[in-house]
């Protein structure tokens, strides 16, 4: 007897990815996996970016705030009579010999030069080493683009210095500073020198993460005591 056997073969055809549905794919995986990167490193440049305007804006306004110091510490001596530091001339009061010898401060000195844009236009720059514990005499002050402070570095005390002065030690930034005096009288005649306004205009520029240079002008106003 014979017994046939016949055996049958199934077979099942496998179908690939068509050219568009690999794109589509490629598209999708694309936005789930850059979308969410894409934000980590924008949010990244804009949180440095909000660091270093709030820096700047700090650097102009300390500026300021240095020169309210040096202003203070005078008026405060003319008013005590403390010391050499103060000398009052004939007619003038402890208030205008004040005035006067800051102005004089601002101006050119052997120490630097003038602040005052009528004298010198590029401005001039300074840190806080120059003015705190120079209250008894003129303070060290520079042209805002020479090599001794176009540049600031900050200290291990976090302290912003001039990079050509002070900056042995400490780690350069991308901040620069100039400080623009303008006086602005409100008086005429003999009583201009002692009742002028200054008006200070500080400027602070760094580079930002594009490459971009940012800057911030801070302005205020400086009135002799009454």
């Amino acid at each position: 007897m014979r017994m046939s056997i016949t055996i049958f073969s199934s077979q099942q055809s496998m179908r690939g990815f068509t050219l568009v549905e690999t794109l589509v794919s490629t598209f999708v995986i694309s936005l789930v996996v850059l979308g969410p990167l894409t934000v980590a490193v924008n949010s990244s440049t804009y949180a440095r970016e909000t660091k270093d305007v709030l820096t700047g804006t700090y650097l102009a306004q300390e500026a300021i705030e240095l020169l309210r110091h040096e202003q203070d510490s005078l008026y405060i001596r003319c008013a005590q009579a403390s010391g050499s530091t103060c000398t009052i001339m004939t007619n003038e009061t402890p208030r205008e010999a004040a005035w006067r010898l800051f102005r004089n401060r601002l101006a050119a000195t052997t120490l630097g030069p003038s602040c005052f844009v009528t004298d010198n236009s590029e401005g001039c720059s300074y840190d806080v080493i120059n003015i705190v514990g120079s209250e008894d005499t003129d303070f060290y002050k520079y042209s805002a683009t020479s090599n001794s402070c176009s540049t600031l570095s900050v200290t291990s005390d976090k302290l912003y210095v001039c990079t050509g002065v002070h900056g042995e030690g400490a780690t350069l930034t991308a901040f620069s500073r100039s400080v623009k005096i303008t006086s602005l009288p409100t008086f005429s005649g003999s009583d201009e020198t002692y009742n002028d306004d200054l008006r200070v205009t500080v400027t602070v520029s760094f580079l930002k993460p594009n490459g971009f240079k940012r800057i911030i002008k801070v302005t205020d106003f400086l009135h002799a005591r009454a």
